[in-house]
């Protein structure tokens, strides 16, 4: 039995050599989708690293993007404060160098909560309205892909 090519009205060929052809466009359908799923979840766990924590809902021990004004000034770090609530973000540089913030101002910090008796947010990098980044310390390699893909 003679069927036309699926891609080629104008050849007939054997019904054996159509068949593999039709399973080779089943594979790479599937793998096409399988591709596009995998990138869906890649991009909604990047989305995730990068999206506003109130400072209520924040939890151990993912890391996270805080945003809100600063409302107290500290030699170790700022307090800042968002409609949920405040935390003390520790963010002293490295040098004793002073922090480059003021009263009011508002920011994005990244950084996660640390365990213990006290709600504190170490801080890693600070982004300011104006677009700058404060490094507070040095992130580990995870933590660079991150700031440098999703913390814009």
């Amino acid at each position: 039995m003679l069927r036309q090519f699926p891609h080629d009205g104008h050849r007939d060929v054997p019904r054996q050599l159509v068949l593999p052809y039709a399973h080779q466009q089943k594979r790479e359908v599937a793998m096409k989708t399988s591709f596009l799923s995998l990138m869906a979840v890649v991009a909604l766990m990047i989305s995730g690293c990068a999206s506003t924590t109130p400072v209520k809902n924040l939890a151990l021990p993912p890391v996270s993007t805080i945003e809100g004004a600063v409302t107290q000034l500290d030699e170790n770090g700022f307090t800042l404060s968002d409609t949920s609530g405040s935390i003390f973000v520790r963010a002293k540089l490295p040098e004793n160098k002073k922090l480059n913030i003021s009263l009011d101002e508002r920011v994005k910090v990244y950084g996660n909560l640390q365990g213990g008796q006290e709600k504190i947010f170490d801080g890693y990098v600070i982004r300011k309205p104006t677009g700058e980044q404060i490094i507070v310390s040095n992130p580990t390699p995870h933590f660079g892909f991150i700031i440098q893909s999703s913390f814009k």
